[in-house]
Order: C-alpha cells, then sequence, then structure tokens
C-alpha cells in the first residue's frame, strides 16, 4: 500500500514537472488565447485574460456607467445575446493605453466602422463598475480619471460590435480590454484536436456539481469523446484543478480535483473515449487568467 501511494505521488510530480517546463517554453500571454484580427495588438503587451463563448445577457453600454442605490445603472445600452470575445492587455512601456485607444478608434473609422458612443476619465462614470461588475476583470479598476472607452459597430454584412476600454491604475500599470460581441451566434460545436495539437493543453466545457460533472454538461462529454477519438489516448492526461477554500487544506484541493478528474475519465469511458491517465493537481500550476475550477485533457508526451 505504501509503495503504491509513492508510486501514485511520484507520477503526479513527474507529470507536473514537465507541464512546468512546457509553460516556461510558451509566451507569457494566457494559454489558449489569441488576438482579434480586427485589432492589431498594443506594441509590448501580453495578454493576461481571455475568455469566449455564447451569452444570452451581454451589456454593451453607450453611455456612462452609475451606481444608483446599489444597482447598476446605464441610461443607454445594447443587450446582445450571441458570441462575446472577452481579451485583457497588460501593456509594456513601448506603447501608453491613451496612444493605442486613439489610434484603434481612428483606424476603426477609416474602416467605416460607426463609433456609438465614447467616454473619458470621469465622463465614463465608476471605474470599478466597469472592472468588477460589466468586465468582471479586477486589474481593470482604477482612478476615475485614468480610463478611456469607446463602443463601435463594425463594418459588414452582419452586425458585430467592439468595445474597448483603457486605464491607468494608481501603481501605472496600464490595461486595455476588448470585448467582440456578435449576435445571433450559436454555441459552436467542441473542437479539442485542433487545440491540443496546437497548445498541447485543451479547456473541457463543462460544470460540476460538488466533485461530479453537473448533469446539464453531460451533454458536452459525448461531444468531447466524439472529436477526440481520433486521437491516441495513451499521449493524453485527464488534469483537474480545483481552489483552495477559505477553510479548506492543500490536501482538501487535491482530493477534490482527484475526484472531479476520475468523474470526468469515467464518463468519457462511458462515452467510448478510453483516457488512461487522470491526475487532480488542486491549486498547482493554475496559469494566470484561467478560472482555478476547471478540468483540461493535456498531451504529455
Amino acid at each position: 500500500m505504501i509503495i503504491k501511494e509513492a508510486s501514485w505521488r511520484m507520477k503526479r510530480w513527474i507529470l507536473l514537472g514537465s507541464m512546468l517546463l512546457s509553460n516556461g517554453s510558451i509566451a507569457a500571454d494566457t494559454p489558449g488565447s489569441a488576438d482579434l484580427p480586427e485589432v492589431t495588438r498594443p506594441l509590448g503587451s501580453e495578454i493576461i485574460r481571455y475568455s469566449e463563448g455564447v451569452q444570452s445577457a451581454i451589456r454593451f453600454p453607450l453611455e456612462r456607467v452609475e451606481r444608483v442605490n446599489n444597482r447598476l445603472v446605464i441610461d443607454k445600452e445594447l443587450d446582445i445575446e450571441g458570441h462575446v470575445i472577452d481579451i485583457t492587455y497588460q501593456l509594456g512601456p513601448r506603447e501608453a493605453y491613451q496612444s493605442f485607444m486613439e489610434s484603434l478608434e481612428n483606424r476603426l473609422l477609416s474602416q467605416d466602422a460607426e463609433i456609438l458612443f465614447s467616454c473619458d476619465s470621469r465622463g465614463c462614470g465608476v471605474s470599478g463598475l466597469w472592472a468588477n461588475s460589466l468586465f468582471q476583470v479586477r486589474e481593470l479598476y482604477g482612478p476615475n480619471s485614468n480610463q478611456i472607452y469607446f463602443a463601435a459597430k463594425l463594418p459588414g454584412v452582419t452586425d458585430r460590435y467592439l468595445s474597448a476600454y483603457g486605464i491607468e491604475r494608481g501603481n501605472r500599470r496600464q490595461y486595455v480590454h476588448l470585448r467582440l460581441v456578435e449576435p445571433g451566434v450559436e454555441e459552436p460545436r467542441f473542437q479539442g484536436v485542433q487545440t491540443l495539437q496546437q497548445e498541447g493543453r485543451v479547456i473541457l466545457p463543462v460544470e460540476f456539481a460538488g466533485n461530479r460533472v453537473s448533469p446539464e454538461s453531460r451533454a458536452a462529454i459525448l461531444a468531447i469523446a466524439s472529436d477526440l477519438k481520433s486521437l491516441g489516448t495513451d499521449e493524453l492526461a485527464i488534469i483537474a484543478y480545483r481552489a483552495l477554500t477559505p477553510s479548506g487544506t492543500l490536501e482538501d484541493a487535491l482530493a477534490q480535483s482527484t475526484a472531479r478528474a476520475a468523474h470526468v475519465q469515467s464518463l468519457l469511458r462511458e462515452s467510448g473515449l478510453m483516457i488512461e491517465n487522470a491526475y487532480g493537481f488542486g491549486p498547482l500550476v493554475a496559469p494566470a487568467g484561467l478560472s482555478p475550477d476547471r478540468v483540461e485533457i493535456v498531451k504529455i508526451r
């Protein structure tokens, strides 16, 4: 029993070490992120947060944001259902957020985009509401006097909307957040093979109820198994992460993530995809900008 436990721990740390080495060889951008084709990224910047997906209530402000009776109030906005991409850049010393925002707005205008609203400084309202309520990116919180925002309708046959929010925090760090919204776009089919081959890992679109995959995510398991069945499963591993809770310990998080990995492994096996390696890493090696409660499939060879 002791030998078996030691062997299990050794396998975990060998895999952990290989992931650390592979992470050190990739760019500083958040894994799985990408620039928007419509926007040239700020010089010397890195992507610190990235998300995309279909949402049913995307708020797209066309007026300043305020708090009234502890509620977020926007007098004019678009309420959109569709596909949204959110990207947060941390800027380097080569380009200031003001010059980037001005250059981007001018470039969009030259391409026949329509600027629907723009603001700066206190005319945008409360920075904390943009950061924490609208974009849910804490790095965007700063002095109200240091913010710039504009919203645009992009040219083209189909409706597409782009917003940009830039700010300099009190610590002098500068950030730009881009949001691209395409109304009416349905959730795309899971396509993990290309991501695995390019990035070496793919985040699975599943949610959990406790340590088990939620009933709402069971259909996603079938899609994942169908998409990845062409790969050699001896080269893959299921890795689950779990954040530390205020009253929990590292061992608790490791045990919970291990249980999640095992349940995903079991459901994939039932769906015809046999992946023998499944591990829980708790809060360890969780790349910045990604959810600490997630499960991935990674290439280990």
